[in-house]
């Protein structure tokens, strides 16, 4: 039986929300704003401190009552040399998981396309494969906010600044947050849930109209039988 309009218009819907997932988890990739935070230096109470953390390069922004200076940083560099400030392994699963919702994005949107235009023989290639796109998106998604979770709470709320700033006296302890970067990947997992949503809703329709084609199969049969 051929897809009916209204599966046809939920699955393709999945197709716009996988591109939203990987837009998000691009952009999450390229900003350096998965921590901000702010930092002063004492006893002055006039300097003041901006500091950008993404997962490849970040800027800190440093004021010593002479004006703003920005400095731009690479996070690998801070890894090697700075281990202190991130927990290595857990800074690399984060990129490993961000980039693999990545590509999970593109192969649901891939096949999102191609069961809206056909019927895959492969279950891979059809529904069940969209069902398996999205989910494993959704868990490495989850996987990337739960591992920074982990190094914001055992690392950057006390600390993002190196050991040069803080020989300065500069201090950034209990004024970290979470930045946008790491709410774009909380949105992408948002997206990969409500696809799962959307694909189960189409199947439910589906399985509502299913047990009509045995009734026509039976009777096509019976014609065909007395004919």
């Amino acid at each position: 039986m051929k897809l009916n309009v209204f599966r046809r218009c939920m699955i393709f819907a999945t197709f716009f929300g996988c591109c939203l997932s990987g837009a998000l988890l691009a952009g999450a990739l390229g900003t350096p704003r998965w921590t901000e935070a702010a930092a002063t230096r004492a006893p002055t109470a006039s300097s003041q401190g901006r500091l950008h953390f993404g997962l490849f390069h970040g800027t800190k922004d440093l004021n010593v009552a002479y004006g703003w200076r920005t400095q731009h940083f690479s996070v690998p560099t801070l890894v090697r040399s700075e281990s202190e400030l991130l927990h290595p392994a857990a800074w690399l699963a984060t990129i490993a998981c961000v980039g693999a919702g990545l590509a999970l994005a593109a192969l649901g949107a891939f096949f999102a396309a191609v069961n809206t235009a056909t019927t895959p023989s492969s279950k891979l290639a059809a529904v069940p494969g969209l069902y398996l796109w999205n989910s494993l998106a959704l868990l490495v998604d989850l996987a990337a906010v739960g591992l920074w979770i982990f190094e914001y709470y055992t690392k950057m709320q006390y600390n993002v600044l190196t050991k040069e700033d803080q020989a300065n006296k500069w201090s950034s302890e209990g004024m970290a947050d979470f930045g946008r970067s790491f709410w774009f990947v909380v949105g992408a997992a948002i997206v990969s849930a409500l696809n799962i949503i959307s694909i189960m809703i189409a199947m439910a329709d589906d399985r509502d109209r299913d047990p009509i084609a045995p009734m026509i199969e039976e009777k096509t049969n019976g014609a065909i039988m007395l004919y």
